[in-house]
């Protein structure tokens, strides 16, 4: 520890070796808590000289850097001075600010306190929070707690923007492309072992029949399903992924048929391709959203268009597609019966195919089950996030250099305020631009503050701002969006303040309007009283 300067009657501290030498020492201390960005409390020195003066060896000053102080690492970052009174290494009483009759009262009481033997109202350890202290703890403790809550919202809004901007740009680029995924089970014969696809008659007539003139197979991928994949590929789908779904896409290797539309038939009752786009889309598709889901599962659960008669068939007959005595979903249905060797088998049903039931779900299954596809065919780039902001607080003896500063770099600024003090929300704000507290603001007090808040559109607007030496800087993106809403709340307007002058004739005004009342109620009651006269 070392004294503060030739002429100065506290110590300085600032390590924690310092810190507990300080704590060893007996009697009543004084500490000055600052940090080393806003130094001491050079406003209250001459209060604490008069004290010393009057009162002798009764009270001890110290000042206390807080940067490398364990015990105090609570009070860094704040500007407000801090005044700890220490007594044989407790913490016996605190006060925050600079308020002079404040804690020259408080100096008085705890020295008499002292003097007299008398037992304080509290004592702590350094590191535990004041009263007053907690106070304030709990006070900030809601604000930071509803600042993370909003960032919270603000991420999961920014997150469901992002994903319905990828939704509508997909659905837009695969409005003509869609998936069936076939069942394990269509691959097995009777017994239950392998069999080839094209002796497999729920694909083969897929190929063969339901799929002429209406899509094309652009891709077929045998793969094997597990559970995370079925949660995966069946997102905004409505189906319940129950055990029964599960087990019946798990048992064996699916096959995912990437299917390309084909224009839909003449009978259909959707115009293709589509001639109105809607005005939100910015891309028009040219097949309209979930047409080409609604076009398959139409084929499979109703019946097939007739064929077109766009050639001559074999042998001159015409084209004609098979009749069938029900739907294709219906027809093609496997019943599994339980194993009673299997433990917790049980009876399940499968129909032969399962196809997204519109866009969305569709989009899904692509990502899913054809990443590889997507990325090469439909690759899609976030579009870039905005600029981080950046923070700074300066005095009202800045003004002109903040002023011409903010002209020089207008493009990057998000938000300035001039403000009465730094205490919001009950500080006024003044002005929303330099030219606007030069010009409007008649009234100007000297301790004004400007609050600047920028995009960081490079490195120059940053160092521009920040060598104009402010008192308070931030860079870090969350604590600026906190001050955007503490400062500059929805809804708040400039406040512009009277003159001395004009408050004085505004009072003497109100003064008059109220004496004009009072005449014209005694008037009225006259006229409507009677008095009588004896």
């Amino acid at each position: 520890m070392k004294k503060a300067g030739p002429a100065a009657l506290q110590v300085e501290v600032s390590t924690n070796e310092e810190w507990r030498q300080l704590l060893n020492r007996p009697g009543l201390i004084i500490v000055d808590v600052y940090s080393d960005w806003s130094g001491p409390c050079a406003a209250m020195a001459s209060t604490l000289r008069k004290i010393k003066i009057e009162v002798g060896d009764a009270v001890d000053y110290a000042v206390a850097r807080n940067d490398d102080i364990d015990d105090l690492a609570r009070f860094r970052g704040r500007s407000e001075p801090a005044w700890m009174f220490l007594q044989d290494g407790k913490m016996v009483n605190l006060m925050f600010g600079a308020h002079c009759p404040r804690l020259r009262k408080l100096t008085m009481d705890e020295i008499r306190r002292v003097q007299h033997s008398e037992t304080p109202k509290w004592r702590l350890d350094v590191c535990e929070r004041a009263p007053e202290e907690e106070v304030r703890w709990q006070k900030q403790e809601i604000v930071r707690q509803a600042l993370e809550e909003k960032k919270r919202a603000r991420e999961e809004a920014e997150r469901l923007e992002r994903y319905e901007r990828f939704m509508a740009q997909m659905v837009v680029e695969l409005c003509e492309n869609t998936v069936l995924v076939l069942y394990p089970w269509v691959f097995k014969d009777e017994r239950g072992r392998p069999r080839d696809k094209w002796q497999s008659p729920p694909y083969t007539e897929l190929v063969q029949d339901l799929f002429r003139q209406c899509f094309d197979v652009q891709e077929e991928l045998r793969i094997q399903l597990n559970e995370d994949t079925i949660e995966r590929m069946f997102v905004e789908s409505g189906v319940d992924i129950t055990k029964e779904l599960i087990k019946g896409l798990t048992d064996g290797k699916c096959m995912a048929m990437r299917l390309k539309g084909k224009p839909p038939h003449p009978d259909w009752p959707v115009h293709y391709p589509q001639s109105e786009c809607p005005e939100s889309n910015s891309m028009c598709p040219i097949r309209m959203i979930d047409d080409v889901e609604n076009y398959l599962i139409s084929i499979i659960t109703t019946q097939p268009p007739p064929l077109l008669q766009t050639g001559i068939g074999i042998g001159g007959v015409p084209l004609i597609r098979p009749t069938y005595d029900a739907p294709y979903i219906e027809r093609h249905v496997h019943v599994h019966e339980p194993d009673p060797k299997i433990e917790g088998d049980m009876r399940r049903v499968h129909p032969a195919a399962w196809v997204p039931p519109q866009a969305r779900s569709k989009v899904h299954v692509f990502k899913t089950l054809f990443p590889a596809y997507m990325e090469k065919a439909h690759p899609y780039e976030e579009p870039l996030p905005p600029l981080p902001l950046c923070a700074f607080k300066f005095e009202a003896s800045k003004f002109g250099v903040v002023r011409d500063v903010y002209e020089m770099y207008r493009h990057a600024i998000e938000h300035f305020g001039a403000f009465e003090f730094d205490r919001p929300p009950y500080a006024r704000r003044l002005a929303s631009s330099p030219e606007d507290f030069e010009n409007k603001v008649k009234y100007k007090t000297g301790v004004e503050v400007f609050i600047v808040i920028i995009r960081r559109i490079n490195e120059e607007a940053f160092l521009a701002f920040a060598n104009i030496e402010p008192f308070f800087v931030t860079e870090v993106d969350e604590e600026a969006q906190g001050m955007l809403t503490e400062y500059f709340p929805e809804g708040a307007e400039d406040v512009i303040l009277l003159t001395p002058d004009e408050q004085e004739a505004l009072y003497e005004d109100e003064e008059e309007e109220e004496e004009d009342y009072e005449e014209e109620e005694e008037e009225e009651f006259d006229e409507n009283n009677v008095y009588p006269f004896y």
